[in-house]
């Protein structure tokens, strides 16, 4: 199985309990990213050189292309979420994640209750890191 990482389980890495489940994975060549993930890592950068030590450290995964059919379908998820009255608890990020996630046919590796609610309405598969509660 091969996972589209999410910042919220990236951010997390340094917790031990995190970085035993993602270890293996990175090891295998498991975990990918997408434009969306690397945007949200590279906009906590606190300087110019942390940003490049990000952007080196983001070359080591491997990358999914986010095409428009992607763009597409986040718009199509948000509408359903619109139904649903939780439109607004989706970010733009997570939805773009989720449908490149779809897209490619992957698992997204998160650790976000945004996951829980896109999964409801596209039933697409989904993992938390370490179980709710435990990497806060």
């Amino acid at each position: 199985m091969r996972y589209l990482i999410d910042k919220s389980a990236l951010a997390r890495r340094t917790k031990p309990a995190v970085r035993s489940v993602l270890d293996p994975f990175v090891q295998r060549g498991l975990l990918a990213v997408t434009g969306a993930v690397e945007m949200e890592i590279l906009y906590s950068a606190r300087n110019h050189r942390e940003a490049e030590q990000l952007r080196y450290w983001l070359s080591g995964f491997d990358y999914l292309p986010c095409p428009d059919e992607v763009w597409d379908r986040a718009k199509e998820i948000q509408a359903l979420a619109t139904r649903k009255g939780s439109h607004r608890a989706l970010s733009m990020a997570d939805l773009l994640i989720a449908a490149t996630a779809e897209r490619h046919g992957v698992t997204v590796l998160h650790y976000d209750e945004d996951y829980e609610q896109i999964a409801a309405i596209t039933g697409q598969p989904h993992q938390w890191v370490v179980p709710v509660g435990t990497a806060d």
